[in-house]
């Protein structure tokens, strides 16, 4: 049942069947949702969607005046037009129901012996008494959904309760896009991951959207954050009291996240306490390491590695990161320090740890716009007395990666950086490095707006190959001479020798490291 009536039913009701429909009659499901008299109609443009329109035709009589009358109703989208004869219009004109039929707009005459107050008294009445029940049906459906969430059960009877409700299957999405509860048989969500992206990211979510006439993803949301989505899905078309019904569901839901999310924070303030307890005191026995991992049903044993991540953007990477370790299948340790999020996570053999970082990384591609995830791993270990070092090891990783541009990092393959890091560690300027060297270039590039570094460090990386450098450039093999005549003749160093180029090699390093788009050591 909804709160409005169609035309139809009101045809039906037995205080008006003296009106006589005589055009538009493909209008007939038209929804009524109040009643309006307007004698003398000077702005149509006042009138609005769903109205009963009742006038005399009073200002109609000349062809004039009632040439485009009709479009102008169309064009409100009202739910019928009643003209009340025998006032100022005899009969109805022949243009105005060829009109109505034209357009699908009810025309209605109603006769002169009928008082209006008996059509608005038969259709205000029949609306009023259905905003009545639809009151009372809301707050018991209201009540009893609310009763649910109060008895501390979870999402799952609020899910069973409005399938019974709508006869409907009903499915609850975080804002990730997990599928956390569902009313049918199947476990597998029926909206993809990729389908509820692109819902986030081409509507409003703040408002429900109807994928079909059967189908609705509704938000949970509060004025200042959203936390997922309700899918609905029935055989037959939702009615109006079904959406409301569901509003309803999608405000309890919201108080359900909201008591979640109270307890999943306070949680996470306990994980990341007992992280920075092992981060911090690598000098403590494993007896008393496994203590703290315990306190929060943590059995970190075995094989495990340790993940330092960041992106350079400035948006929050947090929410992602969270809902990744909340899907994985062993317990995650993490905490949030200046930017950058470490994980702890158990691994079962030394060649998952890559595997696990791809997992991640292929959500972030599908969740980041504002740019990459840098993941930088540690070394495999054992031993919760390994956990500090092997997160300084990350974080090393991590750095390289950022310097570098490759989003996925391990420690054994940062290479030749290692000796930098140690020197920067140890309080050495990295400049001293690579000025010495590279000063003539750059202050060349800078001035010129040309690119002699960028070209010193390609013929390097392609092992001094003129072609491969070139193509990997796309500039001709004799603009490339040029560049490296042009290199060789500012540094007064000659590139065909070995050790120059392993000092050009170290500068290079030296420099990236130093000017690295995001600083984590």
């Amino acid at each position: 049942m909804g709160m409005s009536i169609t035309l139809k039913e009101a045809l039906e009701l037995p205080n008006i069947q003296q009106i006589k429909l005589i055009g538009g009659h493909g209008g007939l499901h038209r929804i009524i949702k109040w009643v309006t008299i307007v004698e003398i109609i000077e702005d149509a443009t006042r009138l609005q969607e769903g109205e009963f329109l009742i006038t005399t035709g009073y200002g109609l009589d000349t062809i004039a005046n009632r040439r485009d009358f009709i479009e102008q109703l169309v064009q409100q989208n009202l739910s019928a037009v009643a003209i009340h004869t025998g006032f100022y219009m005899e009969r109805i004109p022949l243009e105005f129901i060829e009109a109505a039929n034209e357009h699908n707009l009810p025309l209605i005459e109603i006769p002169r012996h009928m008082n209006f107050s008996e059509v608005t008294k038969a259709l205000l009445g029949h609306i009023v008494n259905r905003q009545l029940q639809l009151m009372q049906d809301t707050q018991q459906i209201h009540h009893e959904l609310t009763m649910l969430t109060l008895n501390n059960k979870g999402l799952a009877p609020l899910v069973d309760t409005l399938a019974a409700r709508l006869q409907a299957e009903v499915e609850i999405y975080d804002v990730q896009g997990r599928r956390l509860e569902g009313s049918g048989k199947n476990a597998e969500a029926s909206l993809s991951l990729e389908k509820l992206i692109s819902l986030q990211q081409t509507i409003d979510m703040a408002a429900p959207l109807s994928l079909s006439e059967e189908q609705l993803v509704h938000p949970i949301a509060t004025a200042q954050e959203q936390y997922g989505f309700l899918h609905i899905q029935k055989q037959t078309a939702l009615t109006e009291m079904d959406r409301l019904i569901v509003e309803q569901a999608g405000i309890v839901c919201a108080i359900e996240f909201l008591k979640q999310k109270a307890v999943d924070e306070a949680l996470i303030r306990m994980r990341e306490d007992v992280l920075d307890e092992l981060l911090e005191n690598s000098e403590q026995d494993e007896a008393y390491l496994q203590k703290l991992a315990h306190k929060l049903n943590y059995r970190l044993e075995g094989i495990m590695t340790v993940m330092q991540i960041a992106s350079v953007s400035e948006d929050s990477i947090r929410p992602l990161i969270q809902s990744w370790t909340r899907r994985q299948a062993k317990p995650v340790l993490l905490r949030e320090k200046q930017r950058t999020i470490t994980l702890v996570i158990p691994v079962q053999q030394d060649k998952d740890v890559i595997r696990v970082a791809q997992s991640l990384q292929q959500e972030a591609q599908l969740r980041l716009t504002s740019g990459p995830l840098y993941i930088g791993m540690s070394t495999p270990f054992c031993g919760l007395g390994q956990i500090a070092a092997s997160a300084q090891e990350a974080r090393e990783a991590l750095q390289i990666g950022i310097t570098t541009g490759e989003v996925l990092m391990t420690y054994d393959k940062i290479g030749a950086f290692a000796p930098l890091l140690q020197m920067k560690k140890a309080g050495v300027e990295l400049s001293t490095l690579f000025r010495p060297l590279l000063d003539p270039l750059l202050t060349y590039d800078q001035k010129h707006n040309s690119s002699l570094v960028d070209t010193l460090e390609c013929y390097l990386q392609h092992n001094s190959n003129i072609k491969n450098t070139a193509a990997a450039l796309f500039i001709h093999r004799h603009t490339l001479k040029y560049r490296l005549e042009q290199i060789e003749e500012k540094t007064n160093k000659d590139l065909q020798n070995a050790h120059t180029l392993t000092q050009f090699h170290l500068a290079l390093m030296a420099y990236r490291l130093d000017h690295a788009a995001f600083k984590v050591l």
